[in-house]
């Protein structure tokens, strides 16, 4: 069990260290639950915006639901613990 909880803090420290505007995305979040368009207006990036919030669901990141005709935006566990970590150490 131990090592699994290794394992995966070496990812999300990975995720700080290669993955910086994916770190910028998930600061934007934060704890609110964002429509998917409001997000990529508020980033200024739109395509590769879209790129980002799909890599980060498939990272286990975010969580995409849809409600009526959005699509919201959430922190998993794992997300939130990459903010967390990202500001202690100022990135």
């Amino acid at each position: 069990m131990a090592n699994t909880i290794n394992i995966k803090q070496v990812q999300l420290l990975r995720i700080l260290v290669k993955e910086r505007a994916i770190v910028r995305l998930l600061k934007t979040i934060g704890n609110s639950d964002y429509p998917t368009r409001e997000l990529l207006n508020k980033l200024g990036a739109y395509g590769y915006g879209h790129k980002l919030l799909v890599r980060a669901e498939k990272i286990g990141l975010v969580q995409r639901k849809v409600q009526k005709n959005r699509v919201y935006n959430k922190l998993t566990v794992d997300g939130k613990k990459v903010v967390k970590l990202a500001k202690q150490i100022g990135v």
